[in-house]
């Protein structure tokens, strides 16, 4: 059987060399990271380099910083991972916002120096990957690198995805942690340094297809044990950000197929997360009437029917990295963005308390936390301006298919410009704005049926550069129509299937049912 070379998977009839020595030091002679996490050490000569007295000399690789402007990860707020085409496209557009915001120096520029601690992406797909803004202009990757440094499971499937099978994902996500493998570490260009330097890790990727559903509670899972496992009492936080069909979309578009691995892939990352932060496209399309940041270059890296969508997620986004504001203090700043901290695990950890003592800690759910951002453009601030405020942040720019009446509590944060923070603190401090948010038209928190209580958290920031008030928020496990849709069809499957996939449903039904359990206010205990 003829050898095949296991970077580019080319066979030795296609090679222009003798042998695969020759074809690795031709071809692949540029990426020494390449042919060490395929081959070990067998090529190393290939990869020597004479000292003063002729004798060969390992090269040593230098590591290459994630961090935004190269800058220090410690204390940063991510470390970013797009996992397949969705988590790809939209970490490209959080890139290009950054370049954008620099391009046109932007004192907002400070808030990704200061945000990204690292990034990466992540594929099974390199058509897919070979598109992406990351590949072509970050890295300046050539299919070789491009593949060594973010294919998922290299040398164990054909590069093409996964197509709709979350179990093919799994499988060749663990491929690359095989006995004391780890890719973060011998392969991936994502630094170990930068990720345990971050407040939290950021996982963006959709549910519905096979990399993003199998592979991401994987790539949890080996974080926690092979990266962060330092013996720390309380792991640093792990989030993602899922993009998850709209009810109108699964009526349309989404298979069966889709519905059930949305299910199944929420119910595996609520075991090995800390939170979900979920997007729906048609919520998003709705926000993008208003929600509009400027990212030069989306039209051509983002496929054209998401370049809309994803820019109030990136808004979003850009919001809650704003929230650390310490990291921007700096004596020479032209920028300070100042007011109230809150850091990752503050939108999160409040609501792990509301979970019943019952359930045991390993099996709690992440909590999921349903986003909306709302933009006010007025001159004067007042507690009717307030209160349109709230009602286009909590009514008109939902990210997600959520009822806010249902939730069980929530985390918001007003920023604008100086002048109209400052009567803004007015409506805080006197405690009238969290009763406009706990009202009946939003989160009717006077509706419980136990002894809980709904918790409001506010925060303010005054941001420069800012015109119009901004109120971003994320509302703790409401009831969610679209999940709900997609729990039914996966419970009729489990229930009566007698297929493969209904008996792979079956077998993660009480994560499923953990996850559900906690959605929506009659199940707060």
């Amino acid at each position: 059987m003829p050898d095949q070379c296991k970077i580019c998977l080319t066979s030795e009839a296609e090679w222009n060399a003798d042998d695969l020595a020759g074809h690795v030091r031709a071809v692949h002679g540029d990426n020494e990271a390449a042919v060490g996490a395929m081959y070990g050490d067998e090529f190393d000569h290939l990869f020597a380099e004479d000292d003063d007295d002729g004798e060969p000399e390992p090269r040593q690789p230098q590591p290459t910083s994630t961090a935004a402007g190269g800058n220090d990860s410690v204390g940063k707020k991510w470390f970013v991972v797009g996992v397949g085409g969705a988590g790809n496209n939209i970490l490209d557009a959080l890139l290009m916002r950054r370049d954008t915001l620099v391009a046109e120096d932007e004192g907002r520029a400070r808030i990704w120096e200061g945000g990204f601690a690292g990034y990466g992406l992540l594929n099974t797909n390199t058509a897919e990957l070979e598109q992406t803004y990351y590949a072509q202009e970050e890295r300046g990757y050539d299919r070789a690198q491009l593949e060594t440094n973010t294919i998922i499971g290299l040398g164990a499937h054909d590069n093409s995805g996964m197509g709709y099978r979350w179990q093919n994902g799994a499988a060749v996500a663990e491929v690359d942690f095989e006995g004391d493998a780890n890719p973060f570490r011998d392969r991936w260009d994502m630094r170990q340094t930068d990720i345990r330097d971050a407040q939290a890790l950021l996982l963006i990727h959709s549910v519905t297809k096979g990399t993003g559903c199998g592979a991401t509670p994987v790539l949890a899972n080996r974080i926690r044990e092979q990266v962060f496992s330092d013996e720390r009492v309380i792991d640093k936080a792990i989030l993602n950000a899922v993009v998850i069909p709209s009810v109108g979309e699964q009526q349309s578009t989404v298979s069966g197929r889709g519905k059930t691995n949305g299910v199944v892939g929420l119910a595996r990352t609520a075991q090995a997360a800390d939170a979900i932060i979920p997007f729906n496209n048609d919520a998003l399309r709705e926000a993008s009437k208003d929600i509009t940041p400027g990212i030069d270059g989306l039209e051509r890296y983002n496929p054209p029917q998401f370049v809309d969508l994803n820019k109030p997620l990136v808004a979003f986004l850009e919001a809650f990295t704003m929230s650390s504001t310490p990291q921007f203090v700096d004596q020479d700043a032209t920028m300070s963005i100042r007011g109230n901290v809150f850091d990752v695990a503050d939108s999160f950890r409040l609501v792990e308390d509301k979970y019943p003592a019952s359930m045991p800690r390993d099996e709690r759910p992440a909590v999921v936390l349903a986003p909306v951002l709302g933009r006010l453009r007025s001159a004067t601030v007042s507690e009717s301006k307030l209160e349109i405020l709230a009602r286009r942040a909590l009514d008109q720019n939902r990210l997600a298919e959520f009822d806010p009446s249902t939730a069980w509590g929530g985390n918001f944060m007003i920023y604008g410009p100086e002048e109209k923070m400052t009567a803004v603190q007015e409506y805080v401090t006197n405690g009238r704005l969290q009763e406009i948010i706990n009202g009946p038209d939003f989160l009717d928190a006077g509706n419980t049926a136990g002894v809980e209580t709904v918790d409001v958290q506010m925060n303010q920031l005054v941001t420069p550069e800012l015109d119009d008030l901004y109120m971003w928020g994320m509302l703790w496990n409401p009831e969610m129509p679209a999940l709900q849709s997609m729990y039914e069809h996966a419970e009729r499957l489990k229930n009566e299937g007698q297929t493969e996939q209904a008996e792979s449903v079956r077998e993660i039904w009480s994560d499923v049912e953990a996850l559900f359990s906690c959605l929506g206010r009659e199940n707060m205990l």
